[in-house]
Protein backbone atom coordinates (compact mmCIF):
# COMPACT_ATOMS: atom_id res chain seq x y z
CA UNK A 1 0.00 0.00 0.00
CA UNK A 2 1.55 3.56 -0.78
CA UNK A 3 1.94 4.95 2.21
CA UNK A 4 0.04 8.69 2.97
CA UNK A 5 2.75 10.16 5.01
CA UNK A 6 7.03 10.02 4.30
CA UNK A 7 8.37 10.83 7.44
CA UNK A 8 11.89 12.69 6.40
CA UNK A 9 14.95 12.45 8.90
CA UNK A 10 18.04 13.65 8.55
CA UNK A 11 20.86 12.53 11.29
CA UNK A 12 25.17 12.82 11.78
CA UNK A 13 26.71 11.41 14.68
CA UNK A 14 22.97 11.54 16.24
CA UNK A 15 23.76 8.39 18.25
CA UNK A 16 22.36 10.30 21.92
CA UNK A 17 19.02 10.42 21.33
CA UNK A 18 18.18 8.65 17.52
CA UNK A 19 17.11 5.45 18.93
CA UNK A 20 14.22 7.52 21.40
CA UNK A 21 13.47 9.72 17.96
CA UNK A 22 13.18 6.25 16.16
CA UNK A 23 10.68 4.75 18.45
CA UNK A 24 8.25 7.89 18.58
CA UNK A 25 7.97 7.87 15.53
CA UNK A 26 7.13 4.26 15.17
CA UNK A 27 4.79 4.01 17.81
CA UNK A 28 2.53 6.95 15.76
CA UNK A 29 -1.14 5.78 16.15
CA UNK A 30 -1.48 6.92 12.78
CA UNK A 31 0.21 4.11 11.04
CA UNK A 32 0.59 4.49 7.28
CA UNK A 33 3.78 6.01 6.51
CA UNK A 34 6.84 5.65 5.22
CA UNK A 35 10.14 6.47 7.38
CA UNK A 36 12.65 7.51 5.34
CA UNK A 37 16.12 8.10 7.37
CA UNK A 38 19.71 9.46 5.99
CA UNK A 39 22.69 8.69 7.48
CA UNK A 40 24.83 11.79 6.88
CA UNK A 41 28.03 10.50 6.62
CA UNK A 42 27.93 9.67 10.79
CA UNK A 43 31.06 8.41 12.24
CA UNK A 44 29.86 7.58 15.65
CA UNK A 45 27.56 4.75 16.43
CA UNK A 46 24.14 5.88 14.51
CA UNK A 47 24.35 3.31 11.83
CA UNK A 48 24.22 0.45 14.41
CA UNK A 49 21.02 2.36 16.13
CA UNK A 50 19.13 2.94 13.02
CA UNK A 51 19.69 -0.71 11.63
CA UNK A 52 18.88 -2.39 14.93
CA UNK A 53 15.79 -1.17 14.04
CA UNK A 54 13.61 -4.39 12.50
CA UNK A 55 10.43 -2.32 11.05
CA UNK A 56 9.38 -2.24 7.04
CA UNK A 57 8.33 1.77 7.01
CA UNK A 58 12.10 2.00 7.59
CA UNK A 59 13.57 3.16 4.41
CA UNK A 60 17.33 3.91 4.84
CA UNK A 61 19.95 5.55 3.28
CA UNK A 62 23.80 5.25 4.34
CA UNK A 63 25.73 8.47 2.77
CA UNK A 64 29.53 8.10 2.58
CA UNK A 65 29.92 11.76 3.09
CA UNK A 66 28.35 14.01 4.90
CA UNK A 67 26.79 16.95 2.81
CA UNK A 68 24.34 18.70 5.42
CA UNK A 69 20.82 18.41 6.40
CA UNK A 70 19.56 20.85 3.41
CA UNK A 71 21.14 18.15 0.94
CA UNK A 72 19.88 15.05 3.16
CA UNK A 73 16.49 16.16 3.32
CA UNK A 74 16.35 16.75 -0.49
CA UNK A 75 17.80 13.55 -1.22
CA UNK A 76 14.78 12.15 1.65
CA UNK A 77 11.97 14.24 -0.37
CA UNK A 78 13.20 12.76 -3.80
CA UNK A 79 12.65 8.92 -2.52
CA UNK A 80 9.40 9.63 -0.99
CA UNK A 81 6.09 8.29 -2.08
CA UNK A 82 3.72 9.87 0.54
CA UNK A 83 1.34 12.57 -0.56
CA UNK A 84 2.59 14.13 3.11
CA UNK A 85 5.89 15.18 4.13
CA UNK A 86 6.42 14.89 7.97
CA UNK A 87 9.47 15.98 9.09
CA UNK A 88 11.80 15.01 12.31
CA UNK A 89 15.14 15.48 13.75
CA UNK A 90 16.93 13.03 14.92
CA UNK A 91 16.74 14.10 18.64
CA UNK A 92 13.12 15.19 19.16
CA UNK A 93 10.35 13.17 20.58
CA UNK A 94 7.09 12.96 18.69
CA UNK A 95 3.91 12.74 20.67
CA UNK A 96 1.94 9.24 19.44
CA UNK A 97 -0.68 11.63 18.48
CA UNK A 98 1.35 14.04 16.25
CA UNK A 99 0.71 12.53 12.70
CA UNK A 100 -2.78 11.79 13.36
CA UNK A 101 -3.44 15.22 14.24
CA UNK A 102 -1.60 16.85 11.16
CA UNK A 103 -3.15 14.57 8.59
CA UNK A 104 -6.91 15.39 9.77
CA UNK A 105 -5.84 19.06 9.25
CA UNK A 106 -4.35 18.55 5.96
CA UNK A 107 -7.03 16.23 4.49
CA UNK A 108 -10.04 18.68 5.70
CA UNK A 109 -8.48 21.77 4.51
CA UNK A 110 -7.05 21.70 0.95
CA UNK A 111 -6.31 25.35 1.25
CA UNK A 112 -3.50 24.72 3.84
CA UNK A 113 -0.34 23.45 2.38
CA UNK A 114 1.99 23.31 5.76
CA UNK A 115 0.90 22.18 9.39
CA UNK A 116 2.78 22.55 12.44
CA UNK A 117 2.81 22.40 15.57
CA UNK A 118 3.16 23.63 18.90
CA UNK A 119 5.99 21.88 21.44
CA UNK A 120 7.73 21.53 24.82
CA UNK A 121 10.73 22.47 24.88
CA UNK A 122 13.71 20.71 27.28
CA UNK A 123 15.06 24.45 28.53
CA UNK A 124 11.71 25.25 29.61
CA UNK A 125 8.50 23.18 29.59
CA UNK A 126 6.23 25.57 30.11
CA UNK A 127 7.15 28.14 26.99
CA UNK A 128 4.31 26.70 25.05
CA UNK A 129 3.60 28.45 21.58
CA UNK A 130 0.10 29.98 20.69
CA UNK A 131 -2.04 28.52 18.34
CA UNK A 132 -1.54 30.82 15.20
CA UNK A 133 -3.41 30.86 11.72
CA UNK A 134 -1.63 31.79 8.27
CA UNK A 135 -1.69 35.70 8.43
CA UNK A 136 -0.59 35.61 12.20
CA UNK A 137 2.48 33.05 11.20
CA UNK A 138 2.94 35.26 7.81
CA UNK A 139 3.50 38.52 10.06
CA UNK A 140 5.98 36.89 12.60
CA UNK A 141 7.75 35.44 9.78
CA UNK A 142 8.77 39.12 8.81
CA UNK A 143 10.89 39.03 11.79
CA UNK A 144 11.89 35.46 12.36
CA UNK A 145 11.62 31.93 11.52
CA UNK A 146 7.90 31.51 13.59
CA UNK A 147 7.82 27.20 12.52
CA UNK A 148 9.65 25.15 14.48
CA UNK A 149 11.07 22.82 11.74
CA UNK A 150 10.93 19.14 12.79
CA UNK A 151 6.82 19.74 13.53
CA UNK A 152 5.89 20.24 10.31
CA UNK A 153 4.02 18.02 7.70
CA UNK A 154 3.71 19.58 4.03
CA UNK A 155 2.04 18.60 0.89
CA UNK A 156 4.47 16.69 -1.43
CA UNK A 157 3.29 18.65 -4.28
CA UNK A 158 4.57 21.69 -3.30
CA UNK A 159 8.30 20.62 -2.47
CA UNK A 160 8.37 19.47 -5.69
CA UNK A 161 8.67 23.45 -7.30
CA UNK A 162 10.59 24.27 -4.38
CA UNK A 163 13.33 22.45 -2.03
CA UNK A 164 16.15 23.10 0.52
CA UNK A 165 18.59 25.26 -0.36
CA UNK A 166 22.01 23.74 0.93
CA UNK A 167 23.35 27.70 0.71
CA UNK A 168 21.25 28.56 2.94
CA UNK A 169 21.85 26.16 6.28
CA UNK A 170 21.40 26.73 9.39
CA UNK A 171 18.58 29.07 8.11
CA UNK A 172 17.27 26.45 5.50
CA UNK A 173 14.10 25.91 6.86
CA UNK A 174 13.04 29.49 7.66
CA UNK A 175 14.24 30.17 3.86
CA UNK A 176 11.82 27.07 3.20
CA UNK A 177 8.74 28.92 4.44
CA UNK A 178 9.61 32.35 2.85
CA UNK A 179 9.08 30.99 -0.27
CA UNK A 180 5.91 28.40 0.67
CA UNK A 181 4.13 31.12 2.29
CA UNK A 182 2.78 32.78 -0.60
CA UNK A 183 1.91 29.10 -2.10
CA UNK A 184 -1.24 28.53 0.41
CA UNK A 185 -1.65 28.79 3.98
CA UNK A 186 0.09 27.77 6.68
CA UNK A 187 -1.51 26.52 9.83
CA UNK A 188 -0.12 25.87 13.50
CA UNK A 189 -1.90 23.49 15.83
CA UNK A 190 -2.54 24.71 19.24
CA UNK A 191 -1.42 21.22 21.33
CA UNK A 192 2.10 20.44 21.48
CA UNK A 193 2.95 17.50 19.69
CA UNK A 194 6.46 16.68 19.87
CA UNK A 195 9.00 17.17 22.93
CA UNK A 196 11.94 20.37 20.85
CA UNK A 197 15.59 19.23 22.89
CA UNK A 198 17.49 22.39 22.70
CA UNK A 199 21.63 21.14 22.39
CA UNK A 200 24.47 23.44 23.08
CA UNK A 201 25.99 21.43 20.09
CA UNK A 202 23.64 21.67 17.75
CA UNK A 203 24.30 22.94 14.19
CA UNK A 204 21.52 25.76 14.85
CA UNK A 205 23.19 26.66 18.10
CA UNK A 206 27.34 26.18 17.11
CA UNK A 207 26.38 28.01 13.81
CA UNK A 208 24.33 31.14 15.60
CA UNK A 209 25.79 33.51 14.08
CA UNK A 210 26.32 32.43 10.85
CA UNK A 211 22.56 31.69 10.89
CA UNK A 212 21.63 35.10 12.07
CA UNK A 213 23.16 36.44 9.64
CA UNK A 214 21.08 34.36 6.83
CA UNK A 215 18.80 35.40 8.00
CA UNK A 216 18.68 39.18 7.43
CA UNK A 217 18.12 38.26 3.68
CA UNK A 218 15.00 35.93 4.63
CA UNK A 219 13.45 38.81 6.46
CA UNK A 220 14.72 41.40 3.74
CA UNK A 221 12.83 39.12 1.21
CA UNK A 222 9.53 39.17 3.43
CA UNK A 223 8.98 42.46 4.09
CA UNK A 224 9.54 43.33 0.12
CA UNK A 225 6.69 40.51 -0.84
CA UNK A 226 3.97 42.30 1.94
CA UNK A 227 4.97 45.63 0.76
CA UNK A 228 7.00 47.25 3.59
CA UNK A 229 9.44 48.92 1.33
CA UNK A 230 11.11 52.55 0.95
CA UNK A 231 11.12 53.62 4.64
CA UNK A 232 13.44 55.63 6.08
CA UNK A 233 17.13 53.20 7.62
CA UNK A 234 14.99 50.22 6.04
CA UNK A 235 17.63 48.00 5.41
CA UNK A 236 19.98 48.79 7.87
CA UNK A 237 16.67 48.75 10.79
CA UNK A 238 16.05 44.96 9.19
CA UNK A 239 19.91 44.14 9.85
CA UNK A 240 20.07 45.12 13.01
CA UNK A 241 16.65 43.44 13.92
CA UNK A 242 17.38 39.91 12.07
CA UNK A 243 21.38 39.38 12.83
CA UNK A 244 20.33 40.32 17.03
CA UNK A 245 22.57 43.41 16.57
CA UNK A 246 22.83 44.66 20.08
CA UNK A 247 26.11 46.69 19.73
CA UNK A 248 23.99 49.68 17.99
CA UNK A 249 24.18 53.18 19.74
CA UNK A 250 21.46 54.81 21.13
CA UNK A 251 20.78 57.04 18.70
CA UNK A 252 20.49 53.60 16.38
CA UNK A 253 18.21 52.39 18.95
CA UNK A 254 15.51 55.00 19.02
CA UNK A 255 16.17 54.98 14.82
CA UNK A 256 14.73 51.75 15.04
CA UNK A 257 11.79 52.58 17.19
CA UNK A 258 11.10 55.07 14.92
CA UNK A 259 11.25 52.50 12.28
CA UNK A 260 8.72 50.36 13.62
CA UNK A 261 5.94 53.11 13.95
CA UNK A 262 6.79 53.49 10.50
CA UNK A 263 6.14 50.06 9.46
CA UNK A 264 2.89 49.97 11.50
CA UNK A 265 1.89 53.68 10.01
CA UNK A 266 2.25 52.11 6.97
CA UNK A 267 0.19 48.69 7.78
CA UNK A 268 -2.84 50.98 7.92
CA UNK A 269 -2.27 53.27 4.92
CA UNK A 270 -1.63 50.23 2.87
CA UNK A 271 -4.32 47.75 4.58
CA UNK A 272 -1.48 44.92 4.40
CA UNK A 273 -2.78 43.16 8.07
CA UNK A 274 -5.37 43.43 10.10
CA UNK A 275 -4.05 46.43 12.64
CA UNK A 276 -4.87 45.65 15.99
CA UNK A 277 -3.18 42.24 15.26
CA UNK A 278 0.76 43.51 13.35
CA UNK A 279 0.75 46.01 16.15
CA UNK A 280 0.76 43.48 18.70
CA UNK A 281 3.52 41.19 16.64
CA UNK A 282 5.26 44.32 16.03
CA UNK A 283 5.35 45.98 19.42
CA UNK A 284 6.09 42.53 21.28
CA UNK A 285 9.41 41.96 18.83
CA UNK A 286 10.60 45.54 19.67
CA UNK A 287 10.20 45.19 23.12
CA UNK A 288 11.65 41.77 22.72
CA UNK A 289 15.22 43.39 20.92
CA UNK A 290 14.99 46.27 23.62
CA UNK A 291 15.03 43.97 26.67
CA UNK A 292 18.28 42.13 25.06
CA UNK A 293 19.75 45.62 23.88
CA UNK A 294 19.86 46.41 27.23
CA UNK A 295 20.89 43.02 28.64
CA UNK A 296 23.76 42.63 26.20
CA UNK A 297 24.98 46.22 26.61
CA UNK A 298 27.85 47.25 29.42
CA UNK A 299 26.14 49.42 32.40
CA UNK A 300 27.93 52.67 30.93
CA UNK A 301 26.50 52.57 27.58
CA UNK A 302 22.72 51.82 29.12
CA UNK A 303 22.72 55.23 30.79
CA UNK A 304 21.59 57.75 27.85
CA UNK A 305 19.83 55.05 25.95
CA UNK A 306 17.52 54.37 28.65
CA UNK A 307 16.76 58.07 29.58
CA UNK A 308 15.64 58.62 25.81
CA UNK A 309 13.20 56.21 25.76
CA UNK A 310 9.49 56.88 26.29
CA UNK A 311 7.97 55.92 29.11
CA UNK A 312 6.11 52.50 28.60
CA UNK A 313 9.33 51.10 27.40
CA UNK A 314 11.03 52.40 30.58
CA UNK A 315 8.28 50.65 32.06
CA UNK A 316 9.12 47.21 30.42
CA UNK A 317 12.59 47.51 30.90
CA UNK A 318 12.55 48.57 35.14
CA UNK A 319 9.65 45.51 35.22
CA UNK A 320 12.32 43.27 33.55
CA UNK A 321 15.22 43.45 35.41
CA UNK A 322 12.94 43.73 38.79
CA UNK A 323 11.28 40.12 37.32
CA UNK A 324 14.96 38.53 37.14
CA UNK A 325 16.48 39.89 40.08
CA UNK A 326 13.75 40.07 42.77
Amino acid sequence: MTPLISVVMATYNGEQFIKEAIESVLNQSFMNFEFIIINDGSTDKTAQIITSFNDDRIYYIKKEKNSGIADSLNLGISKSQGKYIARMDDDDVCFSNRFGEQVAILEKHDDIILCATNVILDKDPINILKEEEHEAIKMQLLFANAIVHPTVMIRKSILLHDTYNPNMVPSEDYDLWSRLIWQGKFYKIKEPLLFYRYRELSETSTRRKEQLQLNVSISKYMFENIGFIDLPGHNENIRILASHDYSISGKRLRNLIKWFEKLKQTNVNDELFAVEKFNNVANANLERFIISFFTNQKIAKKISPFFSLNFTYKKRVIKYYFNKYF
